[in-house]
C-alpha cells in the first residue's frame, strides 16, 4: 500500500467519523426543513442525517455512498473555477487578497459538496460557514478597493474589518450550536445585496467607469436571476417533480452551477476594479492627472479562456505594480 493511499484513507476515515459523530445532540433533529410532505428517509452510508435541511433531490438515489448525488457533483464546479483563479493569480503575482478570495470560493464548493454528499451537521457547517467567510473577504476587498498603502493610523475601514473578523468568529460559534435555516438564508442574502450595492457604487467612480466593468457587473447580477429561479422552483414544485410520473431536473444542482460561474465573475470583476484603482493611483503619483484625463480602457484588458473572462496582464506596459497585502 502506497504512502498516498494510507494518507488518503486516514483523512477520509477521520472526516467520515467526524462528520457523523461530531455532535450527538444533532442526531435525528426534530426540526428539519424539507420540501415534501414526508421526509426522505432512505438509508445510505452517511445515515442517519443530522443536518437541519433536506433538499429536494432524493437521497441515495444514484449511489449508496452519496446522499444527494447531483447536488454534490455540481458543487465541485466551484472548486474547479477556484483552482483556475488561484493558478492564474499565482502566475500573475496578484495581491494576496484575491488569492484568499479565490480560496474561500473553493472552500464553499468543497463544503457544499461535502454537505450534499453526507447531509450531516458537520457537512452543513462546512457549507454555510465558508459562505459567510467568503463574503467577509469580498467585503474587505470592496471597502479597501481604492486603498493603496497601509497607514499608521487606524481608519474607520480598518475598524470595520476588525468587526468583520470578530463577526466571523461569533457567527461560527452561534451557527454551530443552532443551524438557523431561514435566518442564515436571509443573513447571507443581505450580505450579497450589500456587496452588489457597493460594487455598483465603485463602478460609477471615474477610474472604474468603463463598459468592460459594466458588462462584468451586469453578468454578475444577471446570473443571480436564473439561479434564484432555480432555487425557488426547486422548493415550490419539489413534490410534483419527485412524483412517480414526474421528472426532477435537479434545479438545486443548476443553482450551484449558476452560482459557481457568478462567483467566478464576481472575483474577476473585483480584480479588474482593483487593477484600475492601482493604475489610477500611479497616474496621479506621476503627475499625469494635470496633463490628461485618465482613460480606464487604456489600462484594462479582459481576455477570455473557453468563455471565462480574466484580467489579461500580459498587455500591461507597467508590470511592476504597487502591491499591498
Amino acid at each position: 500500500m502506497s504512502l498516498s493511499t494510507i494518507i488518503f484513507d486516514i483523512f477520509f476515515l477521520s472526516v467520515a467519523i467526524e462528520g457523523r459523530s461530531l455532535l450527538l445532540s444533532h442526531l435525528n433533529p426534530s426540526d428539519v426543513k424539507h420540501f415534501e410532505s414526508k421526509l426522505d428517509s432512505k438509508i445510505g452510508y452517511w445515515s442517519p442525517s443530522t443536518s437541519s435541511i433536506d433538499w429536494c433531490e432524493r437521497n441515495y438515489a444514484v449511489t449508496y455512498y452519496i446522499a444527494e448525488f447531483w447536488n454534490c457533483i455540481s458543487s465541485l464546479l466551484m472548486c474547479l473555477l477556484s483552482i483556475i483563479l488561484i493558478i492564474r493569480g499565482l502566475y500573475n503575482k496578484i495581491e494576496h487578497r484575491f488569492l484568499l478570495l479565490s480560496l474561500s470560493f473553493g472552500l464553499v464548493g468543497f463544503g457544499s459538496a461535502y454537505f450534499h454528499g453526507t447531509l450531516t451537521h458537520f457537512g452543513q457547517m462546512a457549507d454555510e460557514l465558508p459562505m459567510v467567510y467568503s463574503m467577509i473577504v469580498w467585503w474587505f476587498i470592496l471597502f479597501r478597493m481604492n486603498k493603496v498603502k497601509l497607514v499608521s493610523r487606524i481608519s474607520p475601514t480598518d475598524i470595520l474589518i476588525l468587526c468583520g473578523i470578530f463577526y466571523g468568529f461569533l457567527w461560527t460559534y452561534v451557527h454551530s450550536l443552532q443551524t438557523f435555516v431561514l435566518v442564515f438564508q436571509v443573513h447571507f442574502t443581505l450580505m450579497v445585496l450589500g456587496g452588489i450595492i457597493k460594487l455598483i457604487y465603485l463602478y460609477r467612480q471615474t477610474q472604474h467607469y468603463t463598459y468592460k466593468i459594466m458588462y462584468l457587473v451586469i453578468v454578475y447580477v444577471g446570473l443571480l436571476v436564473p439561479a434564484c429561479i432555480c432555487w425557488i422552483i426547486d422548493q415550490q414544485l419539489c413534490e410534483r417533480m419527485n412524483s412517480i410520473d414526474g421528472f426532477n431536473p435537479q434545479l438545486h444542482a443548476w443553482w450551484h452551477i449558476f452560482c459557481g460561474f457568478d462567483s467566478y465573475i464576481g472575483v474577476v470583476c473585483s480584480e479588474a476594479m482593483r487593477h484600475l484603482s492601482m493604475k489610477y493611483n500611479e497616474f496621479q503619483i506621476n503627475g499625469e492627472s494635470s496633463k490628461k484625463i485618465f482613460k480606464p480602457l487604456e489600462h484594462l484588458h479582459i481576455g477570455f479562456w473557453f468563455g471565462l473572462p480574466y484580467v489579461d496582464y500580459s498587455k500591461d506596459k507597467s508590470i511592476n505594480q504597487i502591491k499591498t497585502h
